[in-house]
Formats: structure tokens, sequence, C-alpha cells
């Protein structure tokens, strides 16, 4: 199959998740519980999917070892991010939040490659 066609597959997959996701969400309360459901967990599904039918079981290892590495990295990242703002501003307070996700990725990425 083409190249083209594993992305048109893993959009309209994606697409499809996060309808699913959106919907799980709405039904949900309290609402802050809906924000577990959001877009990310449906499109790393769909990437997980379409990546395994493409590429086969090895490559999704090493794609979910990337995804746990991203997931701990936005963890520190929301971590910090609001006493940042908070001391710095908004803007200041933002792009230290994202140098210590960079930080955090980086290492992640390190221990993994």
């Amino acid at each position: 199959m083409s190249e083209v066609w594993w992305i048109v597959g893993r959009g309209l997959l994606g697409g499809l998740l996060v309808m699913a996701f959106a919907v799980i969400g709405e039904m949900l309360t309290p609402k802050r519980f809906a924000g577990i459901f959001a877009a990310a967990p449906a499109v790393a599904l769909a990437g997980m999917t379409i990546t395994v039918l493409q590429k086969g079981e090895h490559q999704l290892g090493e794609d979910a070892l990337g995804m746990i590495a991203g997931s701990v990295a936005l963890v520190a990242y929301c971590a910090v991010a609001v006493p940042f703002v908070r001391r710095l501003g908004a803007l200041a307070g933002s792009l230290t939040a994202l140098a210590v996700w960079a930080a955090v990725a980086g290492a992640g990425w390190a221990l993994i490659a």
C-alpha cells in the first residue's frame, strides 16, 4: 500500500477516535474529567494502530517508548507551568516551562535512543 494511503488511514482513524473520545468526555460529570479523553489519546491510538499494521510490532514498541518519554515531558511541563507563569508572567513563565519540557524530552530521548 502506498505511503499516501497510510497517511489518509491514520487521519481518518484518528478523526474517528477523536470523535469517540469527545462523546465520552461530554457524557462525563464533572466536566473536569473530560480532559482525560481529549484528542491526544485518540491520536496516539490511531497512530499505534496504523504503525502496527504498516511496520509491525517491533516498530510499535519503539514508538511507544517515544510516547512515554513525551508524556513524562508533558507532565513536567504541566507541573511547572502554573508556578512559573504566576511568578514570571505569561510569556516568560511559558517559555521557561517550555524549556523544562525540552530538557525532559531530550533526556527521555537520550535514554531510549
